[in-house]
């Protein structure tokens, strides 16, 4: 019957020429170990046209719905009411999908997550950059700023699916919010470095274990780590970030010169603030930010780093769009913040971040993926994003 063919909602496909694969890696049995998500180009030859089977929902259980729903500070049927309006919008790439095939080698993306976000939220922008070829690990932090997550503690655990939470803390304002928040940046930061050395080894012929081939799922994978061995360009492994995904990938890049650049988009500054990274980050670094998120003590410690004579650092701003646009949570329950505002469509402005980043990435890693599209989309579209330091919101 033709309904049972029907093409569920999902996020936007990537433009690219390569079917995105998707995957969670979880490193060691304890909670100072590395929980990610990979987006990767695959082997897939064909574009997926009929069989949907392999396809993921974006929210990977209901325990992030009633995280994010602690985060957001709702009752947790109204975050599942707009779960379940969405159509439980799945991921468009092939899960445990078989690495892409062949001699050139690979370019990570290292991301971190924004305060309450999780490995999936960014599904949109990673999946995008996949089918251009590039490996975007989302790690999920540990550090209680995700909105849930949880390891497991044992082989036994991880088979009979048993999985010890680690809630989101709500941190106060006030007294103690700053050393707060920069005891937190410090252990993301550290993940992100643990998530680099693991991508180093790995390609040197370290391979790990991955919790997570020992816990029961019925969809089959052919993905495997040890294909990635030899695979990786070490080289040319960058860093992005949202919000405070975006401050721990500075503070990360400050300590790792060897990085390449540094994606940023509508980075939150006061985790860092007084740590003078702007001394210490070298490397090329583009902001992509939004239009109402950036007070001017968030514009001014931006302009730290942002020198309009530098072509190595840029500065652009989505004209009429809010924090919620860079995360995939306006394409499931719509737009939520600044609610009086005329807003910029989320798909065009996902398009404009994605296709800004690619630029920059194709600049500085070397990137062999033709941009003449990214090239001309941006020109067609250059009214609805300006260059230059982002202007404080009244």
């Amino acid at each position: 019957m033709w309904f049972f063919n029907q093409v569920p909602n999902h996020f936007p496909k990537g433009t690219g020429k390569f079917i995105p694969g998707v995957t969670d890696v979880m490193l060691d049995y304890e909670r100072s170990g590395i929980f990610m998500r990979f987006y990767y180009p695959s082997n897939a030859k064909i574009r997926i046209q009929s069989d949907y089977s392999n396809w993921i929902p974006a929210m990977p259980d209901y325990d992030y719905i009633v995280g994010l729903s602690n985060v957001a500070m709702m009752p947790p049927f109204l975050i599942n009411l707009a779960w379940l309006r969405s159509g439980k919008i799945k991921i468009p790439a092939e899960y445990g999908a078989k690495l892409l095939e062949g001699d050139e080698l690979i370019k990570v993306i290292v991301f971190s997550h924004g305060l309450g976000a999780l490995r999936s939220f960014y599904s949109s922008i990673a999946a995008e950059l996949a089918s251009r070829g590039y490996l975007v690990a989302v790690v999920e932090h540990r550090d209680e700023s995700a909105c849930h997550t949880y390891y497991y503690e044992s082989t036994a655990a991880a088979a009979a699916k048993k999985k010890t939470s680690i809630p989101f803390k709500k941190v106060s304002l006030g007294p103690g919010h700053l050393e707060a928040r920069k005891k937190q940046v410090i252990y993301r930061k550290d993940e992100i470095l643990q998530t680099v050395d693991f991508f180093v080894r790995l390609n040197a012929g370290t391979v790990p274990h991955n919790v997570m081939d020992d816990v029961p799922n019925a969809q089959r994978s052919e993905f495997s780590l040890e294909d990635l061995v030899g695979r990786i360009d070490v080289k040319n492994i960058s860093l992005a970030g949202h919000s405070f995904g975006a401050a721990t990938a500075l503070l990360a890049l400050s300590e790792r010169p060897e990085l390449k650049c540094g994606i940023l988009l509508d980075p939150w500054m006061f985790p860092i603030k007084g740590l003078r990274l702007d001394k210490k980050v070298n490397q090329p670094l583009l902001f992509i930010n939004t239009e109402t998120f950036h007070i001017d003590s968030n514009v001014r410690a931006m302009s730290q780093f942002w020198r309009e004579d530098d072509s190595n650092r840029q500065m652009f701003t989505i004209n009429k769009s809010t924090h919620e646009n860079q995360t995939d949570s306006v394409l499931i329950a719509g737009y939520w913040l600044n609610w009086f505002m005329k807003k910029i469509d989320p798909k065009l402005a996902l398009k404009i971040n994605n296709a800004l980043m690619l630029k920059h990435l194709n600049l500085y890693t070397g990137g062999e993926e033709a941009t003449t599209d990214i090239e001309k989309f941006l020109s067609e579209n250059e009214q609805h994003f300006t260059a230059g330091l982002t202007l404080p919101w009244a």
